[in-house]
Protein backbone atom coordinates (compact mmCIF):
# COMPACT_ATOMS: atom_id res chain seq x y z
CA UNK A 1 0.00 0.00 0.00
CA UNK A 2 3.04 2.54 0.75
CA UNK A 3 4.70 1.80 -2.45
CA UNK A 4 1.01 2.43 -4.55
CA UNK A 5 0.44 5.78 -2.47
CA UNK A 6 4.39 6.82 -3.28
CA UNK A 7 3.84 5.87 -6.70
CA UNK A 8 0.56 8.08 -7.34
CA UNK A 9 2.30 11.11 -5.16
CA UNK A 10 5.37 10.95 -7.71
CA UNK A 11 2.80 10.58 -10.70
CA UNK A 12 0.98 14.18 -9.25
CA UNK A 13 -2.32 11.89 -8.77
CA UNK A 14 -2.71 12.25 -4.87
CA UNK A 15 -2.50 10.45 -1.69
CA UNK A 16 -3.96 7.32 -3.65
CA UNK A 17 -6.76 7.14 -0.99
CA UNK A 18 -10.50 5.21 -2.79
CA UNK A 19 -10.31 4.43 -6.59
CA UNK A 20 -8.16 7.15 -7.75
CA UNK A 21 -10.48 9.42 -6.12
CA UNK A 22 -8.33 12.30 -4.63
CA UNK A 23 -6.22 12.85 -8.31
CA UNK A 24 -9.69 13.12 -9.82
CA UNK A 25 -10.84 15.64 -7.22
CA UNK A 26 -7.56 17.42 -7.92
CA UNK A 27 -8.22 17.35 -11.76
CA UNK A 28 -12.02 18.65 -11.29
CA UNK A 29 -10.73 21.81 -8.75
CA UNK A 30 -8.11 22.66 -11.66
CA UNK A 31 -10.04 22.24 -14.38
CA UNK A 32 -12.82 24.40 -12.32
CA UNK A 33 -9.68 27.14 -11.39
CA UNK A 34 -8.64 27.26 -15.17
CA UNK A 35 -12.08 28.01 -16.30
CA UNK A 36 -12.63 30.88 -14.18
CA UNK A 37 -9.47 32.42 -14.56
CA UNK A 38 -10.09 32.77 -18.17
CA UNK A 39 -14.08 34.02 -17.24
CA UNK A 40 -16.10 31.09 -19.78
CA UNK A 41 -17.46 28.25 -18.65
CA UNK A 42 -16.48 25.33 -19.43
CA UNK A 43 -19.16 22.67 -20.42
CA UNK A 44 -19.65 20.13 -18.19
CA UNK A 45 -19.32 17.18 -20.90
CA UNK A 46 -15.78 18.29 -21.05
CA UNK A 47 -14.88 18.01 -17.44
CA UNK A 48 -16.37 15.11 -16.98
CA UNK A 49 -14.35 13.66 -19.59
CA UNK A 50 -11.33 15.22 -17.79
CA UNK A 51 -12.25 13.06 -14.86
CA UNK A 52 -12.62 10.29 -16.49
CA UNK A 53 -9.61 10.27 -18.21
CA UNK A 54 -7.72 11.28 -14.95
CA UNK A 55 -9.04 8.31 -13.36
CA UNK A 56 -8.02 6.05 -16.27
CA UNK A 57 -4.75 7.39 -16.02
CA UNK A 58 -5.03 7.40 -11.85
CA UNK A 59 -6.14 3.44 -12.78
CA UNK A 60 -3.48 2.30 -15.31
CA UNK A 61 -0.22 4.30 -12.59
CA UNK A 62 -2.06 2.18 -9.99
CA UNK A 63 -2.12 -1.14 -11.36
CA UNK A 64 1.51 -0.39 -13.00
CA UNK A 65 3.37 -0.11 -10.05
CA UNK A 66 1.19 -2.69 -8.30
CA UNK A 67 2.59 -5.45 -11.04
CA UNK A 68 5.77 -3.63 -10.77
CA UNK A 69 5.57 -4.33 -6.84
CA UNK A 70 4.73 -8.20 -7.40
CA UNK A 71 6.96 -8.55 -9.71
CA UNK A 72 9.89 -7.51 -7.29
CA UNK A 73 8.24 -9.85 -4.52
CA UNK A 74 7.91 -12.83 -6.90
CA UNK A 75 11.32 -12.43 -7.89
CA UNK A 76 12.84 -12.65 -4.25
CA UNK A 77 10.42 -15.24 -3.60
CA UNK A 78 11.95 -17.36 -6.32
CA UNK A 79 15.42 -16.37 -6.06
CA UNK A 80 17.03 -18.75 -3.76
CA UNK A 81 20.65 -17.79 -2.41
CA UNK A 82 23.27 -19.77 -3.03
CA UNK A 83 25.29 -21.17 -0.55
CA UNK A 84 28.89 -21.84 -0.01
CA UNK A 85 30.40 -25.31 -0.41
CA UNK A 86 30.94 -25.51 3.33
CA UNK A 87 27.74 -24.38 4.56
CA UNK A 88 26.20 -26.60 1.84
CA UNK A 89 28.41 -30.01 3.36
CA UNK A 90 27.50 -29.07 6.55
CA UNK A 91 23.59 -28.81 6.43
CA UNK A 92 23.58 -31.73 4.27
CA UNK A 93 25.71 -33.73 7.19
CA UNK A 94 23.61 -32.40 10.07
CA UNK A 95 20.52 -33.22 8.33
CA UNK A 96 21.81 -36.89 7.55
CA UNK A 97 23.15 -37.07 11.29
CA UNK A 98 19.61 -35.67 12.45
CA UNK A 99 18.07 -38.54 10.19
CA UNK A 100 20.01 -41.45 11.90
CA UNK A 101 19.30 -40.23 15.02
CA UNK A 102 15.20 -40.54 14.17
CA UNK A 103 15.32 -43.67 12.11
CA UNK A 104 17.92 -45.85 15.12
CA UNK A 105 15.37 -44.33 18.14
CA UNK A 106 11.57 -45.36 16.35
CA UNK A 107 13.34 -48.56 15.21
CA UNK A 108 15.02 -49.25 18.42
CA UNK A 109 12.72 -52.36 19.67
CA UNK A 110 13.11 -54.07 16.09
CA UNK A 111 17.24 -53.86 16.89
CA UNK A 112 16.39 -55.07 20.47
CA UNK A 113 14.76 -58.32 19.24
CA UNK A 114 17.43 -58.57 16.61
CA UNK A 115 20.14 -58.43 19.32
CA UNK A 116 18.23 -61.25 21.41
CA UNK A 117 18.22 -63.59 18.66
CA UNK A 118 22.27 -62.83 17.50
CA UNK A 119 23.98 -62.31 21.06
CA UNK A 120 21.41 -64.00 23.59
CA UNK A 121 20.45 -66.75 20.87
CA UNK A 122 16.96 -66.74 22.07
CA UNK A 123 15.16 -69.25 21.16
CA UNK A 124 11.55 -67.81 21.99
CA UNK A 125 9.23 -67.04 18.53
CA UNK A 126 9.10 -63.41 18.23
CA UNK A 127 5.59 -62.77 19.96
CA UNK A 128 6.65 -64.69 23.22
CA UNK A 129 10.01 -62.92 22.46
CA UNK A 130 8.08 -58.92 22.65
CA UNK A 131 6.47 -60.61 25.75
CA UNK A 132 9.52 -61.56 27.74
CA UNK A 133 11.04 -58.53 27.31
CA UNK A 134 8.02 -56.48 28.55
CA UNK A 135 7.57 -58.46 31.33
CA UNK A 136 10.90 -58.06 32.60
CA UNK A 137 12.12 -54.69 31.77
CA UNK A 138 9.16 -53.14 31.00
CA UNK A 139 8.50 -50.56 27.66
CA UNK A 140 11.81 -48.93 28.54
CA UNK A 141 13.17 -52.39 27.90
CA UNK A 142 13.09 -52.27 24.00
CA UNK A 143 15.09 -49.10 24.14
CA UNK A 144 18.00 -50.52 26.15
CA UNK A 145 21.57 -49.71 24.52
CA UNK A 146 19.94 -47.20 22.00
CA UNK A 147 22.40 -44.31 23.29
CA UNK A 148 24.84 -46.64 22.79
CA UNK A 149 24.01 -47.57 19.35
CA UNK A 150 23.25 -43.62 18.43
CA UNK A 151 27.03 -43.12 19.85
CA UNK A 152 28.20 -45.04 17.27
CA UNK A 153 25.80 -44.34 14.31
CA UNK A 154 26.04 -40.53 14.61
CA UNK A 155 29.96 -39.88 14.66
CA UNK A 156 30.02 -43.01 11.74
CA UNK A 157 27.88 -41.21 9.57
CA UNK A 158 29.90 -38.20 10.30
CA UNK A 159 33.39 -39.25 9.60
CA UNK A 160 31.82 -41.52 6.66
CA UNK A 161 30.53 -37.91 4.59
CA UNK A 162 33.90 -35.48 5.62
CA UNK A 163 36.32 -38.72 4.83
CA UNK A 164 34.57 -39.07 1.69
CA UNK A 165 34.09 -34.95 0.89
CA UNK A 166 38.28 -35.21 1.77
CA UNK A 167 39.55 -38.21 -0.63
CA UNK A 168 37.08 -37.22 -3.10
CA UNK A 169 39.02 -33.59 -3.33
CA UNK A 170 41.98 -35.25 -3.92
CA UNK A 171 40.60 -37.72 -7.09
CA UNK A 172 38.84 -34.16 -8.65
CA UNK A 173 42.74 -32.60 -8.17
CA UNK A 174 44.04 -35.63 -9.58
CA UNK A 175 41.92 -36.42 -12.76
CA UNK A 176 40.06 -34.88 -15.23
CA UNK A 177 36.65 -34.46 -15.06
CA UNK A 178 34.57 -37.87 -17.14
CA UNK A 179 37.65 -39.72 -17.22
CA UNK A 180 37.86 -43.62 -15.91
CA UNK A 181 40.34 -42.84 -13.50
CA UNK A 182 38.05 -40.17 -12.14
CA UNK A 183 35.20 -42.81 -11.88
CA UNK A 184 37.30 -45.30 -10.51
CA UNK A 185 38.76 -42.75 -7.79
CA UNK A 186 35.23 -41.83 -6.66
CA UNK A 187 34.79 -45.29 -6.26
CA UNK A 188 37.69 -46.01 -4.18
CA UNK A 189 37.05 -42.42 -2.19
CA UNK A 190 33.87 -44.11 -1.17
CA UNK A 191 35.46 -47.84 0.32
CA UNK A 192 37.76 -45.69 2.09
CA UNK A 193 35.91 -43.19 3.66
CA UNK A 194 33.89 -46.16 4.64
CA UNK A 195 36.90 -48.54 6.24
CA UNK A 196 37.89 -44.70 8.00
CA UNK A 197 34.28 -44.60 9.67
CA UNK A 198 34.84 -48.34 10.90
CA UNK A 199 38.20 -48.18 12.00
CA UNK A 200 37.23 -44.82 14.19
CA UNK A 201 33.74 -46.19 15.31
CA UNK A 202 34.38 -49.50 15.66
CA UNK A 203 35.21 -50.03 19.70
CA UNK A 204 32.10 -48.52 20.17
CA UNK A 205 30.31 -51.18 18.29
CA UNK A 206 32.37 -53.70 20.46
CA UNK A 207 31.27 -51.98 23.93
CA UNK A 208 27.54 -52.23 23.16
CA UNK A 209 27.75 -55.82 22.09
CA UNK A 210 29.57 -57.09 26.12
CA UNK A 211 27.10 -54.71 27.42
CA UNK A 212 23.60 -55.95 25.56
CA UNK A 213 25.03 -59.48 26.14
CA UNK A 214 22.98 -61.04 29.14
CA UNK A 215 24.70 -60.56 32.26
CA UNK A 216 26.65 -57.81 30.45
CA UNK A 217 25.75 -55.08 32.66
CA UNK A 218 26.25 -56.73 35.58
CA UNK A 219 29.63 -57.76 34.58
CA UNK A 220 30.81 -54.34 33.16
CA UNK A 221 28.68 -51.80 35.23
CA UNK A 222 29.12 -48.44 33.36
CA UNK A 223 30.24 -47.56 29.80
CA UNK A 224 33.32 -46.12 31.49
CA UNK A 225 34.00 -49.03 33.98
CA UNK A 226 33.49 -51.32 30.88
CA UNK A 227 36.28 -49.59 29.02
CA UNK A 228 38.64 -50.24 32.02
CA UNK A 229 38.03 -53.40 32.65
CA UNK A 230 38.46 -54.56 29.27
CA UNK A 231 41.85 -52.76 29.22
CA UNK A 232 43.18 -53.91 32.08
CA UNK A 233 42.12 -57.55 31.42
CA UNK A 234 41.81 -57.84 27.54
CA UNK A 235 44.87 -55.17 25.81
CA UNK A 236 44.11 -52.25 24.06
CA UNK A 237 43.52 -54.28 20.89
CA UNK A 238 40.76 -56.21 22.24
CA UNK A 239 38.35 -53.00 21.10
CA UNK A 240 38.93 -54.01 17.22
CA UNK A 241 37.78 -57.95 18.19
CA UNK A 242 35.91 -59.09 15.01
CA UNK A 243 36.75 -56.23 12.43
CA UNK A 244 38.15 -58.67 9.94
CA UNK A 245 35.02 -59.85 8.81
CA UNK A 246 33.17 -55.98 9.08
CA UNK A 247 35.87 -54.84 6.58
CA UNK A 248 35.80 -58.26 4.01
CA UNK A 249 31.65 -57.50 4.05
CA UNK A 250 32.01 -54.44 2.99
CA UNK A 251 32.93 -55.00 -0.88
CA UNK A 252 30.39 -57.34 -1.32
CA UNK A 253 27.77 -55.92 0.64
CA UNK A 254 28.00 -52.84 -1.93
CA UNK A 255 28.22 -54.79 -4.33
CA UNK A 256 25.09 -56.45 -4.02
CA UNK A 257 23.53 -53.30 -3.14
CA UNK A 258 24.43 -51.48 -6.18
CA UNK A 259 23.80 -53.79 -8.54
CA UNK A 260 20.03 -54.61 -7.90
CA UNK A 261 19.31 -50.43 -7.29
CA UNK A 262 20.78 -49.70 -10.68
CA UNK A 263 19.44 -52.71 -11.93
CA UNK A 264 15.89 -52.36 -10.71
CA UNK A 265 16.57 -47.77 -11.61
CA UNK A 266 17.79 -48.57 -14.92
CA UNK A 267 14.33 -51.36 -15.66
CA UNK A 268 11.98 -48.17 -14.12
CA UNK A 269 13.59 -45.95 -16.61
CA UNK A 270 13.40 -48.05 -19.35
CA UNK A 271 9.42 -48.45 -18.92
CA UNK A 272 9.25 -44.74 -18.70
CA UNK A 273 11.27 -44.31 -21.84
CA UNK A 274 8.35 -46.75 -23.55
CA UNK A 275 5.13 -45.45 -21.99
CA UNK A 276 6.08 -41.98 -23.37
CA UNK A 277 7.34 -43.31 -27.00
CA UNK A 278 3.36 -44.90 -26.82
CA UNK A 279 2.33 -41.26 -25.59
CA UNK A 280 4.42 -39.54 -28.71
CA UNK A 281 2.96 -41.15 -31.17
CA UNK A 282 -0.76 -40.92 -30.03
CA UNK A 283 0.04 -37.43 -29.78
CA UNK A 284 -1.73 -34.53 -33.11
CA UNK A 285 -0.61 -31.35 -31.54
CA UNK A 286 2.73 -30.68 -33.03
CA UNK A 287 3.25 -28.54 -29.61
CA UNK A 288 2.85 -31.02 -27.65
CA UNK A 289 4.69 -33.39 -29.60
CA UNK A 290 7.85 -31.64 -29.67
CA UNK A 291 7.16 -30.87 -25.72
CA UNK A 292 7.53 -34.70 -24.75
CA UNK A 293 10.35 -35.28 -27.45
CA UNK A 294 12.19 -33.10 -25.22
CA UNK A 295 11.51 -35.03 -22.17
CA UNK A 296 13.04 -38.20 -24.08
CA UNK A 297 14.62 -40.28 -23.05
CA UNK A 298 13.66 -40.38 -19.28
CA UNK A 299 16.07 -38.41 -16.77
CA UNK A 300 14.60 -39.30 -13.58
CA UNK A 301 12.31 -41.63 -11.65
CA UNK A 302 9.62 -41.30 -8.89
CA UNK A 303 11.06 -40.88 -5.57
CA UNK A 304 8.40 -42.99 -3.85
CA UNK A 305 10.15 -45.71 -6.87
CA UNK A 306 13.45 -44.60 -5.65
CA UNK A 307 12.57 -45.68 -1.72
CA UNK A 308 11.28 -48.65 -3.09
CA UNK A 309 14.29 -49.98 -5.19
CA UNK A 310 16.54 -49.10 -2.09
CA UNK A 311 14.75 -51.05 0.32
CA UNK A 312 14.98 -53.77 -1.95
CA UNK A 313 18.53 -53.59 -2.47
CA UNK A 314 19.10 -53.03 1.03
CA UNK A 315 17.32 -56.32 2.18
CA UNK A 316 19.18 -58.24 -0.81
CA UNK A 317 22.92 -56.98 0.87
CA UNK A 318 21.78 -57.80 4.54
CA UNK A 319 21.34 -60.92 3.43
CA UNK A 320 23.58 -61.89 1.46
CA UNK A 321 26.32 -60.62 4.27
CA UNK A 322 24.28 -61.54 7.24
CA UNK A 323 27.00 -64.37 8.52
CA UNK A 324 29.75 -61.76 8.56
CA UNK A 325 27.62 -59.84 11.29
CA UNK A 326 26.86 -62.90 13.06
CA UNK A 327 30.85 -63.77 13.07
CA UNK A 328 31.53 -60.53 13.95
CA UNK A 329 29.42 -60.23 17.50
CA UNK A 330 30.28 -63.66 18.41
CA UNK A 331 34.37 -62.88 18.28
CA UNK A 332 33.43 -59.18 19.83
CA UNK A 333 32.10 -61.47 22.62
CA UNK A 334 35.34 -63.42 23.09
CA UNK A 335 37.08 -62.66 25.95
CA UNK A 336 40.61 -63.42 27.32
CA UNK A 337 43.95 -61.66 26.38
CA UNK A 338 44.18 -60.16 23.06
CA UNK A 339 46.79 -59.05 20.57
CA UNK A 340 47.67 -56.79 17.46
CA UNK A 341 47.66 -60.60 15.12
CA UNK A 342 44.36 -61.56 16.65
CA UNK A 343 42.60 -58.56 14.89
CA UNK A 344 44.51 -57.62 12.03
CA UNK A 345 45.91 -60.32 9.37
CA UNK A 346 46.18 -64.22 9.17
CA UNK A 347 45.46 -65.27 12.51
CA UNK A 348 42.25 -62.96 12.60
CA UNK A 349 41.12 -65.06 9.12
CA UNK A 350 42.06 -68.16 11.10
CA UNK A 351 39.79 -67.17 14.09
CA UNK A 352 37.06 -65.90 11.97
CA UNK A 353 36.56 -69.17 10.06
CA UNK A 354 36.72 -71.21 13.65
CA UNK A 355 34.39 -69.27 14.94
CA UNK A 356 32.26 -70.22 11.35
CA UNK A 357 32.82 -73.73 11.85
CA UNK A 358 31.56 -73.58 15.65
CA UNK A 359 28.55 -71.73 14.85
CA UNK A 360 27.51 -74.59 12.08
CA UNK A 361 28.33 -77.27 14.42
CA UNK A 362 26.32 -75.89 17.19
CA UNK A 363 23.60 -74.57 15.49
CA UNK A 364 23.28 -75.76 11.89
CA UNK A 365 23.70 -73.27 8.99
CA UNK A 366 20.49 -71.23 10.41
CA UNK A 367 22.44 -69.80 13.58
CA UNK A 368 24.58 -67.84 10.67
CA UNK A 369 21.11 -65.95 9.91
CA UNK A 370 19.88 -65.58 13.84
CA UNK A 371 18.20 -62.26 13.92
CA UNK A 372 17.66 -61.67 9.77
CA UNK A 373 13.99 -61.36 9.79
CA UNK A 374 14.27 -58.28 12.53
CA UNK A 375 17.08 -56.75 10.61
CA UNK A 376 15.20 -56.69 7.03
CA UNK A 377 12.08 -55.70 8.73
CA UNK A 378 13.62 -52.67 9.75
CA UNK A 379 15.57 -51.97 6.08
CA UNK A 380 11.99 -50.62 4.26
CA UNK A 381 10.44 -48.47 7.09
CA UNK A 382 14.52 -47.03 7.63
CA UNK A 383 15.04 -45.70 3.80
CA UNK A 384 11.48 -44.40 4.71
CA UNK A 385 11.76 -42.48 7.44
CA UNK A 386 15.17 -41.87 6.84
CA UNK A 387 14.00 -40.01 3.12
CA UNK A 388 10.90 -38.13 5.55
CA UNK A 389 13.51 -36.49 8.24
Amino acid sequence: ARALRAGWRANGLGDGDGDGGGGERASAVGATTGASAFGRRRPRRRLASVSASTKASTKASGAGWARSLDDKLRAKSTTTRKLPAQEEAARRLASGIGATICVRTVLAPLERVKIEYLLNRSALKPEALVRSIFTKEGLGGFWKGNLLNLARTAPYKAINFCAFDTYRGFVIKAFPEGSDGRKIGTLCAGAGAGVTAVLTCFPMDVLRTRLLTTGGKAKYGSLIQCVKTMYTQEGLSTFYRGITPALVSMAPNAAVYYTIYDGLKHRRMAQLDEELRVRIAATKDMRERAKLEREYPSKTVEASNMMLFGALAGVASEASTYPFEVIRRRMQMQGGRSSASMVFGREALRRMTVTLRSIVRKQGVRGLYAGLGPSCIQVLPSASLGFFS
